[in-house]
C-alpha cells in the first residue's frame, strides 16, 4: 500500500478528538511515505504533487478557494515505491494558524504523472481529467493543530488506487485517509509456509490486508473494509504502520492460489507500538468442484447469475464535509459471495451526498449538506438499498 506523509513537526499534535488548540501557529512540514505496491509487473509509481492543502471547515466543493491553506508546494514527481515499509521522505512545509483542520487535499497533475511497467513501457491509465486533479483525503477525526507540533499521514494506498482495467492498464479510484501518526500504531510479522518435509519457510509475495473488526470479529472479510494493505518481501516480512487504535483482522493471501492464506482476528492496536502478529499459510480444502447447479465452477468458485445484493454498512452516519465507504457484496442462489459482477450505484438525492467515486463493488461518497439519502447497489436484476445521513 503507498501511503503519502504529511508530518506536521509543528501542526500541533494531531488529536483524535476535539481538544482546545490555543493560539498562534505551528510549523508544518510534509512528508511522503509509502508501503508496498501489490503488483509485481511494475517498476515505478510516478505521481506529480504540485501542493497539499488543508481547510478548517468542511466546503470542499471548491467555491471558496479562501477555505484552504497551503502547506506544501513541491511541484515534482515522487515515485511511491520508493517509499515503503513507513519510510518518509520531506515534501516540504509551513506555519498554519492553529485550529481543528477537517479537511484535507492533495492536487497532482496528471499529464506528468505514470505507471512504469517492469520491461519499462509506460501503462495507460484513466485519469479522470489532464491537468491538476485534487483528491480529497478522507478525514476520520478533525486534525488539531496547536503550536506544540504533530504528525499529520496521508495513507495513499496505491494498490486500491490504481486498479488494473483488464487490458494492462488501470483505473484511478483514489483512495486516501488522513490521520494523526502520533495517534497510531502499526503492525509487523513474517509470512511463512510449510515445506514438504515440515520446515517453516519464508512466504515471498503474500498479500496482506489489515480489516477493522471492532468488537465483532465473526463477520467474513467481504464485510469489512480494509484498512491498510502490504506483501511480504523475500523474508517473508511485512508491516502495515499508521493503524488507528482498535482490534483489526490480518488476511494473508497467495495472490497466484487464494486457496492458500492465513488469517488472524483480535489483533490489538495500540497508539506509538508495533503489534507482532505471525502468520502461517494454510490451504482451504473446503470447496470443491461442482457446476453451476450448485453453485460452484469447475475450480470451486462460486458461480451462477446474481440472486441477492446486500450493501455494507446498511446506515452510517458522516459529517458534512467527510468521505464515507460503502460496499456491495454479490450472491448467488446458493448464498455464496460472487466477485467480478458489474455494480451500478444511485443515490436518492445527490445534493446531499455526492458521489465522489465508484468502481467493482466500492464506492466514496461525500457528504454535502445535512440530511439522509437512499443509496442503491443493483447487479443483474437484483439490488439492495443502504441509509446515509448527513449532519
Amino acid at each position: 500500500m503507498k501511503r503519502l506523509m504529511l508530518a506536521a513537526i509543528s501542526l500541533a499534535a494531531i488529536a483524535c478528538s476535539d481538544a482546545t488548540t490555543g493560539g498562534g501557529n505551528g510549523r508544518t512540514r510534509v512528508y511522503l511515505t509509502d508501503s508496498p505496491f501489490p503488483f509485481g509487473s511494475i517498476s515505478a509509481v510516478n505521481v506529480y504533487i504540485a501542493r497539499i492543502e488543508a481547510s478548517a471547515t468542511t466546503d470542499t466543493t471548491g467555491l471558496n478557494p479562501q477555505s484552504w491553506i497551503t502547506i506544501a508546494t513541491p511541484e515534482r514527481t515522487f515515485n511511491l515505491l520508493d517509499f515503503q515499509g513507513g519510510a518518509a521522505t520531506l515534501l516540504g512545509e509551513a506555519d498554519l494558524q492553529a485550529d481543528q483542520y477537517r479537511a484535507v487535499r492533495v492536487v497532482i497533475n496528471t499529464g506528468r504523472s505514470s505507471v512504469i511497467r517492469s520491461d519499462g513501457s509506460e501503462a495507460p491509465v484513466h485519469w479522470p481529467i489532464s491537468g491538476d486533479l485534487s483528491l480529497y483525503a478522507i478525514v476520520e477525526q478533525p486534525l488539531a493543530v496547536t503550536p506544540a507540533g504533530a504528525q499529520i499521514v496521508l495513507d495513499f494506498d496505491v494498490g486500491r488506487t490504481f486498479l488494473p482495467d483488464g487490458r494492462g492498464g488501470f483505473y484511478l479510484i483514489p483512495w486516501i485517509r488522513a490521520v494523526n501518526q502520533a495517534a497510531t500504531g502499526g503492525i509487523t510479522g513474517t509470512v511463512t509456509a510449510s515445506s514438504i518435509e515440515g520446515a517453516s519457510l519464508p512466504f515471498v509475495n503474500a498479500a496482506v490486508s489489515v480489516y477493522y473488526s471492532g468488537l465483532d470479529d465473526t463477520l467474513a472479510d467481504a464485510f469489512l473494509i480494509p484498512v491498510g494493505t502490504s506483501h511480504s518481501d523475500a523474508q517473508g516480512r511485512y508491516a502495515v504502520a499508521f493503524l488507528p487504535p482498535g482490534t483489526y483482522r490480518v488476511v494473508a493471501v497467495d495472490p497466484a492460489f487464494p486457496q492458500r492464506f492465513a488469517r488472524v482476528g483480535g489483533v490489538q492496536v495500540t497508539v506509538g507500538h508495533q503489534t507482532r502478529v505471525d502468520l502461517l499459510m494454510t490451504i482451504d480444502t473446503t470447496t470443491g468442484g461442482g457446476t453451476d447447479t450448485t453453485g460452484v465452477d469447475s475450480t470451486g468458485a462460486p458461480s451462477g447469475p446474481v440472486a441477492s445484493v446486500t450493501v455494507s454498512p446498511a446506515t452510517q452516519t458522516v459529517s458534512v464535509g467527510d468521505s464515507a465507504v460503502a460496499m456491495a457484496f454479490t450472491y448467488n442462489a446458493q448464498n455464496q459471495t460472487l466477485t467480478g459482477r458489474t455494480v451500478t450505484w444511485t443515490v436518492s438525492d445527490s445534493s446531499i451526498v455526492s458521489v465522489t467515486q465508484a468502481a467493482y463493488n466500492w464506492i466514496l461518497l461525500r457528504g454535502a449538506k445535512s440530511g439522509s439519502v437512499t443509496l442503491t447497489a443493483k447487479s443483474e436484476g437484483a439490488s439492495a438499498t443502504a441509509n446515509v445521513t448527513v449532519r
